[in-house]
């Protein structure tokens, strides 16, 4: 067993631990692992998007728990 299979202890207790009480390093199908390869020195750029700063759907949201936490402390003051 290697530590190629189980990465390297970069702590000193993981150090000390047996290989048998280590976690395999995930290992991915081949076509993944080429695209993978693939993208090693290469930035992905994605598109980029403008949003508004505050959506309908965040203003309702906030609102909703606003207003919840008021009504719990209010029940619990009264």
């Amino acid at each position: 067993m290697s530590t190629a299979i189980f990465g390297t202890a970069r702590h000193p207790f993981r150090a000390t631990l047996p290989l048998r009480t280590l976690r395999r390093l995930p290992r991915h199908e081949p076509e993944v692992q080429a695209r993978i390869d693939g993208c090693r020195g290469e930035v992905l750029h994605q598109p980029e998007q403008r949003r508004a700063w505050l959506s309908a759907q965040d203003v309702r949201d906030f609102l909703i728990a606003y207003i919840a936490c008021f009504m719990a402390v209010s029940a619990f003051l009264s």
